[in-house]
């Protein structure tokens, strides 16, 4: 009995180019993507190839990368004939072999119940190669070349893309309603790559928004940088003027310190470095400095003596030093009435290793 090879298998494997060849040659099967070709759902039923047999051949043929393989069993001749509907019938039973096919899907899907599935036929359990393409006569052109030609001119280049948008079968539509997780392996991808492209317009909105966002900052650094620059050539131009304060503090009546013991201590205008001293019969300003390292000592009342925190150094009332490492004694200001207000002048200091404590201007009389 004379035998021929039927189509039960057809699947894209990767590289392929979107030529739109497969579709021209096989639409039953094969619908072109914007990103890539994929087989239609109605084309994973086995029955529903092999009366294409013959156009999924010329669609694999005509391939330019020959990305678009099959599987076939081998049939007596003219089954597919008499397995093939006419196109009327075809269109009417679309859905019926989608629905059969979603079918076949759950129950494969479904452990099975029985305890063995039957055998298949030994032609059928072995299914045989792609047979090699025969070699071309010289100076002819090859199919796959004249398919990506026709394809590029034909309707504009626009044939398969533009088909796939305006109508969808019933099945397709199904598909486009269910999650990705149910897809067949070519849909999945199909769907994965339309969701993940994005249009032209929004492209175009990204790189706008990013432009104005890299301008915006842009011209912010400038006119920090600017700001600084002229901050820095004003404080070049300009320097700061350092103005210090009164040397004269007026310390109130001197009959307020008048009244002091002998060798009393006032320490009310201690924050201005100044202490107001009372001796025998006479006023006079101490500095609060000591004459080591430039610490201020403390009036210790009990001991009758000031102390530096310091390093230990001692001074008497009088600001003679006794202890510690203080080389001299303290400072002295100048001192003078004003109205009855006692006066100290801290831009004029007298040392008494000088002998400068004997100066009027460093005392008082009361």
């Amino acid at each position: 009995m004379a035998t021929q090879e039927l189509v039960t298998k057809v699947w894209i494997a990767p590289g392929c180019i979107v030529c739109d060849a497969c579709e021209t040659a096989c639409p039953e099967v094969f619908e072109v993507k914007e990103e890539t070709c994929i087989v239609r759902p109605e084309a994973l039923d086995a029955e529903f190839c092999k009366p294409l047999t013959a156009s999924i051949i010329q669609a694999a043929e005509e391939c330019p990368v020959e990305v678009i393989k099959f599987e076939t069993v081998e049939a007596a001749a003219g089954a597919a004939a008499a397995a093939a509907p006419q196109p009327a019938a075809v269109a009417a039973a679309a859905p019926a072999r989608t629905a059969k096919a979603h079918a076949d899907q759950a129950r494969e899907a479904a452990p099975s119940k029985s305890p063995e599935a039957p055998a298949k036929p030994a032609a059928e359990a072995a299914p045989k190669e792609k047979p090699p393409r025969e070699p071309m006569p010289a100076g002819a052109t090859d199919p796959a070349i004249q398919a990506l030609i026709r394809a590029a001119t034909a309707r504009g280049g626009k044939a398969g893309m533009a088909l796939a948008r305006s109508g969808s079968a019933t099945a397709i539509k199904e598909l486009r309603a269910k999650p990705v997780s149910d897809l067949p392996p070519d849909a999945r991808y199909a769907r994965v790559l339309e969701k993940s492209k994005t249009s032209p317009e929004k492209k175009e909105s990204i790189s706008r928004r990013g432009f104005l966002s890299a301008l915006g900052i842009g011209w912010t650094a400038f006119a920090a940088s600017t700001a600084a620059s002229v901050v820095a050539f004003q404080r070049f131009m300009f320097p700061n003027v350092l103005e210090e304060p009164d040397p004269k503090i007026r310390c109130g009546p001197v009959e307020t310190y008048a009244m002091m013991p002998t060798d009393g201590v006032n320490e009310d205008f201690k924050p201005k470095g100044i202490w107001i001293i009372r001796l025998d019969d006479r006023l006079a300003a101490l500095s609060t400095t000591c004459t080591h390292l430039g610490c201020i000592p403390n009036w210790l009342e009990a001991d009758r003596k000031f102390k530096c925190p310091c390093h230990g150094s001692g001074f008497k009332q009088n600001g003679i030093n006794f202890e510690g490492p203080a080389p001299r004694p303290l400072e002295r200001y100048k001192v003078g009435l004003d109205g009855g207000m006692l006066v100290v002048d801290k831009s004029k200091k007298f040392q008494q290793e000088k002998g400068e404590w004997v100066h009027p201007d460093s005392y008082v009389l009361v």
